[in-house]
């Protein structure tokens, strides 16, 4: 890897950073022309990056989120969460012409539907991603995928600069809200070290339902493709080998956030030269452990959190 002492942070996370308001302790999502009750109110920082990079932040390694919010009270708030979760915020630029992004969440204990406004969430575009900022970091994470309008075309560019630059890569794409789930995508993945499809996502790339014939698809495609299959666990296809890390069991309280936990903890053993079961099973607890608070509990990987999880269990 190139670059030496000019290497300040270990992850650029390069996406999404939204408001997430989350309604949880729903017995079941609502369906249109009815209503249920939410137990809890809460609001927080959120976005597929965003939660990645907090957690890879209280994981300890030095993170800098690359990422847009608007000049209003939103924006305000969530500098000031990325910063209380020691998240690097210098590149957080702001927007007066657009509204901070907002998702609300609506989670059960088995699964979540999001219901967002873009604002300045697909505002990043390549040119974001800077060769000055890019020479100063180890690793390339990109997130919310599909919600990256102005960036998607000109990704498979910016992963092929940060190899060239000493880079390693990952791409988690979220949940497409058109459910088209291609708009260069394969493209993009010839470019990827880590790819972090969950099996809905999985599903709808491939085509294939089953979890495992899905990653089958996916082999290949990159060097790595970790899948995460919720409360079973994760699988991943590495140098043609396939590998499986069950899932811990905990008190489930909101299952937002929990698959880009499972990112950063895949991440801080990936980028630790361990092997990819053991990235498995890190990433499985920092999900595991992320589900027993509600919204982005980033804090709880603290202080080894999910470590002491995974010894415990």
């Amino acid at each position: 890897m190139t670059g030496g002492d000019r290497r300040h942070y270990t992850v650029i996370a390069f996406g999404d950073l939204n408001v997430d308001l989350v309604l949880s302790g729903m017995r079941e999502a609502p369906k249109f022309g009815g209503e249920v009750l939410a137990e809890k109110l809460g609001m927080h920082a959120g976005g597929s990056t965003a939660n990645a990079a907090a957690c890879c932040a209280q994981l300890g390694m030095p993170t800098v989120l690359v990422t847009n919010v608007g000049d209003d009270s939103f924006g305000d708030f969530l500098l000031q969460e990325m910063q209380r979760y020691g998240v690097l915020t210098t590149h957080i630029l702001r927007h007066n012409s657009l509204n901070t992004g907002i998702t609300v969440s609506l989670s059960t204990p088995n699964d979540r539907a999001f219901v967002t406004h873009l604002g300045t969430i697909d505002s990043l575009t390549a040119a974001d991603a800077t060769e000055e900022l890019l020479e100063q970091a180890d690793h390339l994470h990109v997130g919310g995928y599909y919600l990256q309008a102005k960036l998607r075309p000109d990704l498979p560019t910016v992963f092929r600069r940060a190899h060239e630059l000493g880079l390693t890569t990952s791409l988690d794409t979220g949940f497409d809200p058109a459910e088209e789930w291609d708009g260069g995508l394969m493209e993009a993945l010839r470019e990827v070290d880590v790819f972090f499809p969950n099996e809905t996502e999985a599903a709808g790339i491939t085509g294939h339902e089953e979890p495992q014939k899905a990653l089958e698809a996916l082999a290949g495609c990159c060097r790595v493709v970790a899948l995460k299959v919720g409360m079973e666990g994760s699988m991943a296809t590495a140098d043609g080998e396939e590998h499986f890390a069950p899932g811990l069991k905990v008190p489930v309280v909101d299952t937002t956030g929990c698959g880009d936990a499972f990112d950063a903890g895949f991440l801080h053993e990936w980028l630790a030269a361990k092997h990819v079961e053991d990235c498995l099973r890190l990433g499985n607890a920092c999900g595991a452990l992320i589900a027993t608070a509600p919204g982005n509990a980033a804090h709880l990987l603290a202080n080894r959190g999910a470590q002491a999880l995974l010894a415990r269990q």
